[in-house]
C-alpha cells in the first residue's frame, strides 16, 4: 500500500513539473493592424502571436511586434530580453538586459542586470543584483544589490524602495524614495538633476543637503552607525549562540528518543567512511532535488501548494541537519566504548556539540566543515526514510526465522523430558515385580 502512494506521489510531482513549463494564461490573442481593425485572431503556439504578413499584392504595412501572452520564464547565463509581454516576467541569470515592454510585474535575479532606455514595467520592478542599472521607467522598483544606478532617462511612477552598499540616484520618483545606502550620491545639477515629487526617507553614512527643487516632500535622515564590537561583547555573542546550538540539539536529541526511538538507535550505523560519504552524496542529491522542484512547481497555479510545502520540508530538514549528524556520531561513540549510562551520554552529545560548533568557527574551513555536517545529517534522514520499510520487513523476516529455529529446540527439550519421566516411572514398576517374584519362590 504505501508503494503505491509513493508511486502516486512521485508521479504526480512529475505531472506537475511537467505543467510548469506552460503559461496559464488566455492562449488566445488578437492581433490589429496598423489602421486598428482586426486582422486576424489566432491561437499562438505558446501563447505567442505574431502579426498577419501580407501579400505581395497588398501595400506594405508596418508589422506589429511579437506579442507573448502569459507568464514569461527564462533561465540562462546571458538573457536579452526584448519582447513584449503581457504578463509576468522571471528572468534568472548571470548578464540580464531588458531592452522589452512588460504589462505586469518583472522579477529578476542576476549578477550584472541593466533596463534599457525603452523597456517599460506597468506594475513592479522586484530586482536581486550585483550591479543594477536602471534607464526605463516602471510603477514602484524594490531592488537589492551592492551597486545601483539610477541614470537622468529613468523614473519611478510611484514608490522606490532600494537597499545597497552605493545608490547613484539621477533619476526621478513620483511620490516616495525609501533608500538604505552606505554611500548614497543623489546628483543635484541643474540642467540634469534627480528628482523625488513626494518624500525621500534615507539613511546612509552621510548628510545630503537637498533643496525643494530636488526633494520636494519631507527629508527624513537616519545616520548609519557602525558599532565597533568589544572583546566581552564577542566573548558573550558566541556563548549565547553556542547555548542557542547546544539546546537546539537537546531538543532534538529528546524529541527522536521519544517520537522515533527505531531511527535513534539506527543512527550509529551511518557514522562510518562509506556510510558518511553515501549521506553526504544522497544529502547533496535531495538537497538540489526538492529545492529545484519546489522553486519549479512555485511559478505554476496548479503546483504552487505543493512547491511552498516542498520548501518547507527542505527548509525543516535542513534545520535539524546539525543536530542529526552531532547525535548519530554520539550514537557511534556510545556504541563504540559501549557505556550504559544516560549521564554519559549527554556528556558525549555536550562533548561532539561543542567541536561541531568550534569548528564551523575555523575561518574558511568553516564553510566547508559547515556544509559537509549539513548535508551528512540531510542524507542520515532521507537514507532513513526511503530504506525504513526494507528494514522493518528484514527484522521481521529474522524474527519469523528465529522463532522456526527455536520451535523444534522446545519440542526436543519436551520429548527428552517425557522419556526421563516414563524411565522413572518404569524403574519403580521393575522393582515391585521383582519383589513380587522373589516372595512368590520364598
Amino acid at each position: 500500500m504505501l508503494k503505491n502512494k509513493t508511486k502516486f506521489i512521485v508521479l504526480l510531482l512529475a505531472f506537475l513539473l511537467v505543467i510548469s513549463t506552460f503559461s496559464f494564461a488566455t492562449d488566445t490573442a488578437v492581433t490589429t493592424s496598423a489602421e486598428g481593425s482586426v486582422t486576424s485572431t489566432l491561437p499562438g503556439d505558446n501563447a505567442k502571436v505574431e502579426a498577419t504578413p501580407t501579400s505581395e499584392d497588398e501595400t506594405p504595412t508596418t508589422q506589429t511586434p511579437e506579442i507573448y501572452n502569459g507568464d514569461l520564464y527564462v533561465f540562462d547565463n546571458d538573457i536579452e530580453m526584448d519582447q513584449l509581454v503581457d504578463g509576468n516576467v522571471f528572468l534568472f541569470g548571470n548578464n540580464i538586459n531588458v531592452t522589452g515592454k512588460v504589462n505586469g510585474s518583472l522579477y529578476v535575479f542576476g549578477n550584472t542586470v541593466t533596463f534599457g532606455e525603452d523597456s517599460y514595467v506597468v506594475q513592479s520592478i522586484y530586482a536581486m543584483a550585483n550591479e543594477l542599472t536602471l534607464n526605463g521607467s516602471a510603477n514602484d522598483l524594490y531592488a537589492f544589490a551592492k551597486k545601483v544606478d539610477m541614470s537622468y532617462d529613468s523614473f519611478m511612477i510611484r514608490d522606490l524602495r532600494v537597499a545597497a552598499e552605493t545608490f547613484n540616484f539621477n533619476g526621478g520618483v513620483g511620490r516616495d524614495a525609501f533608500v538604505e545606502a552606505n554611500n548614497f550620491n543623489f546628483v543635484t545639477s541643474e540642467d540634469k538633476g534627480a528628482i523625488v515629487y513626494g518624500n525621500l526617507t534615507y539613511s546612509s553614512s552621510n548628510e545630503l543637503s537637498l533643496s525643494t527643487d530636488f526633494v520636494q516632500g519631507d527629508i527624513n535622515y537616519k545616520k548609519e552607525v557602525v558599532k565597533e564590537e568589544s572583546v566581552t561583547d564577542m566573548i558573550i555573542d558566541k556563548v549565547i549562540s553556542f547555548c542557542n546550538a547546544l539546546l537546539y540539539v537537546l531538543v532534538i536529541f529528546f524529541l527522536c528518543l521519544w517520537l522515533a526511538p527505531k531511527f535513534l538507535a539506527k543512527t550509529a550505523s551511518y557514522i562510518t567512511p562509506k556510510g558518511c560519504a553515501s549521506s553526504f552524496g544522497i544529502g547533496i542529491l535531495a538537497f538540489i532535488a526538492l529545492g529545484f522542484v519546489g522553486l519549479a512547481l512555485l511559478f505554476t497555479v496548479v503546483g504552487l501548494p505543493v512547491g511552498f510545502a516542498l520548501l518547507g520540508v527542505l527548509s525543516l530538514l535542513f534545520s535539524i541537519a546539525t543536530a542529526i549528524t552531532c547525535i548519530a556520531i554520539t550514537s557511534k561513540l556510545k556504541e563504540k566504548f559501549a557505556y550504559s549510562k544516560n549521564y554519559l551520554t549527554y556528556l558525549t552529545l555536550v562533548g561532539v556539540v561543542i567541536v561541531v560548533w568550534a569548528l564551523k568557527l575555523v575561518p574558511y574551513a568553516g564553510f566547508i566543515i559547515s556544509v559537509l555536517v549539513n548535508m551528512i545529517g540531510l542524507g542520515i534522514v532521507v537514507r532513513y526514510l526511503l530504506t525504513r520499510n526494507a528494514v522493518e520487513k528484514t527484522e521481521k523476516k529474522e524474527a519469523t526465522e528465529t522463532k522456526k529455529v527455536e520451535e523444534p529446540k522446545k519440542t526436543k527439550k519436551a520429548d527428552t523430558s517425557k522419556t526421563v519421566k516414563s524411565e522413572k516411572t518404569e524403574k519403580p514398576k521393575k522393582e515391585t515385580t521383582a519383589k513380587k517374584e522373589t516372595k512368590k519362590k520364598e
